[in-house]
């Protein structure tokens, strides 16, 4: 998934823990952020394989399916390890248990699960200041559910 969906996901979930006031919206917009920055593994996964730091190149390689690097972040020791400090967190910051907790969590279901269960098929490219983005009709239709959503939350 690209980083939009994760970052409309999680605020769409953190939202509903709002609604029913577990924590407010600024705890929802952080747990939004998590969830997006899990994914800078990718980019620092590239700079130590290829020794380079231009974030476009890699942002490419990826996208054409050059490159799908992945830290231990995204494994199943990543999983157990974020699973330790959420549950430490816990006990002894709540926000902060929401804030890892949800946007980790968040951010791996929607890698892991397949939530394309109409088979919708096809891509769209688009190509913005020497970025390519090749992203699936399902997840541009999901987008626009979450962002549908995330307003009649807010109503």
């Amino acid at each position: 998934m690209y980083p939009q969906t994760h970052l409309l996901f999680s605020y769409f979930v953190a939202l509903i823990f709002v609604k029913f006031t577990v924590f407010d919206h600024n705890t929802a917009i952080f747990v939004a952020l998590v969830a997006l920055l899990i994914d800078v593994d990718h980019y620092l996964t590239f700079i130590f394989k290829y020794k380079e730091m231009d974030f476009k190149h890699a942002w490419n390689k990826a996208v054409k399916g050059v490159y799908k690097g992945r830290s231990f972040i995204h494994h199943k020791i990543g999983f157990a390890v974020i699973t330790a400090i959420v549950v430490v967190l816990y006990f002894i910051d709540r926000n902060l248990f929401w804030i890892i907790g949800l946007g980790y969590y968040s951010h791996m279901f929607l890698d892991y699960a397949h939530l394309n269960f109409l088979k919708i098929r096809g891509k769209m490219t688009f190509k913005e200041f020497g970025i390519v983005e090749r992203i699936g009709k399902f997840e541009v239709l999901l987008d626009v559910f979450l962002i549908i959503g995330i307003i009649l939350l807010f109503l």
